[in-house]
């Protein structure tokens, strides 16, 4: 049978066929579940958040949950990348340096991240002044950079080749024949099966429905969360929100100083402004192999739903990141006035600023769950480095109902207050 071709019953449904969504394909196919993704869009479409070509890796974290779950995640990359011959993570230097004391960010900041380090006694180089940042990566003006700035580098950090990544996922999945696909279909009803252990999805495509049902779930739906949850009769807290980034890529000068992978914590408050991120140079697509990524880790457009969102990246954003990176990056580097390239990315923000990964709990805050389910939301966002590690983990839950990484988990965990409430 094509793997397009929708049969009746499956052992796995998968809503959402972004990174997470393919991983947990992969790791249900290879236990032997005939499994069925479905996305609305189609496979490898440019409007969920595992859009673009790449995604930062590291192992460098603000508690040591994440750190102990970024661990075991590098160790599946990179068995993966044995195995597929793929080229999937792109080794660098990351150097995260900001404020020594700035205030928390939705990312940490560098002296919480300093101390989990520290504790769990993982290698870094500490650089404790301007100048040293300046004197190790030269990209980095001297003069944009405050008095009190100082620097955390590792070299066991990578750029994750997200669409080779996607393909790798699929290509394996299907090469086992337990693989079905129904692109570009919206799912319109999530039930779960009343008289038996399972879950049924309709959906629909150019007007035509098909029913499917199966014995597990595992959603990935992105910023497309409450049309799934209502099924479970919950919906999104207030809180929620909808985060549309902006980017840009910018050609490299000719003979630049070497450009590491780099996270800046410049905010001076609460907020997430002031911080910007960048890329080196990667050979990830041939149209940009000589350009570097790099963007705000803020935003000035939130939305409450999907079907609020305007497309088209943010004037006023942009021009405060070029009006930045004209400062803090080294003429040498890049004309930070000339990017091309601009695009979005959508995340969905939680209200605490930490992803939700889990079983599916029957009421808000409740440790009772619906059986066989699972779920991930704000997943490619924040969660594209954990995503070989939580696609086993969605399968775990669904499947097994539990996971060996519970323990760790709990920082993400789907029954934390003000998450979720009853829908209507």
């Amino acid at each position: 049978m094509s793997p397009n071709t929708p049969e009746t019953h499956y052992d796995v449904l998968i809503i959402g066929g972004g990174i997470l969504g393919l991983a947990s394909a992969y790791y249900a196919t290879a236990r032997g579940l005939k499994t069925l993704v479905v996305d609305q869009y189609g496979i490898g479409n440019d409007t969920n958040s595992s859009k673009g070509l790449e995604r930062m890796f590291r192992l460098m974290q603000d508690n040591e949950s994440e750190a102990r779950l970024a661990e075991a995640s590098l160790a599946i990359w990179t068995e993966l990348q044995r195995a597929s011959g793929k080229n999937l993570l792109a080794s660098d230097d990351l150097i995260f340096f900001g404020h020594r004391d700035a205030p928390m960010t939705t990312e940490g900041n560098v002296q919480h991240i300093k101390h989990t380090m520290d504790s769990m006694g993982m290698p870094y180089e500490y650089l404790d002044s301007p100048a040293a940042i300046h004197k190790r990566f030269p990209m980095f003006n001297l003069a944009a950079m405050p008095d009190d700035y100082v620097g955390l580098v590792q070299a066991a950090s990578a750029s994750i080749n997200v669409q080779e990544a996607a393909r790798t996922f699929l290509f394996a999945a299907r090469q086992t024949d337990l693989l079905h696909v129904l692109d570009k279909h919206a799912v319109i009803q999530v039930a779960p099966l009343k008289d038996q252990a399972g879950y049924t999805l309709l959906t629909e495509a150019d007007g035509r429905s098909v029913t499917v049902h199966g014995k597990h779930l595992i959603t990935c739906p992105g910023v497309w969360a409450d049309s799934v949850l209502k099924g479970f009769g919950l919906k999104q807290a207030p809180g929620w929100k909808i985060w549309k980034m902006s980017y840009a890529y910018w050609p490299l000068k000719e003979n630049p100083p070497k450009i590491p992978i780099w996270f800046e914590f410049g905010n001076i408050d609460a907020s997430d402004q002031g911080t910007f991120y960048g890329f080196p140079p990667l050979d990830f697509s041939p149209d940009r192999h000589n350009m570097v990524k790099m963007s705000a880790d803020y935003t000035y457009d939130t939305y409450d739903a999907p079907s609020a969102i305007q497309p088209g990246v943010n004037p006023r954003l942009m021009e405060e990141l070029v009006t930045h990176l004209d400062q803090l990056i080294a003429p040498n580097a890049v004309d930070a006035t000339q990017y091309q390239h601009a695009g979005t990315c959508l995340y969905s923000m939680s209200p605490d600023g930490k992803l939700v990964i889990g079983r599916i709990p029957t009421a808000p805050g409740q440790q009772s769950f619906h059986a066989g389910a699972s779920m991930c939301v704000m997943e490619s966002g924040r969660a594209f480095k954990y995503a070989p590690l939580f696609g086993r983990i969605l399968v775990e839950l669904a499947v097994d109902g539990h996971t060996r990484y519970q323990h760790d988990l709990d920082i993400f965990s789907s029954t934390r207050d003000g998450l979720f409430e009853p829908s209507t």
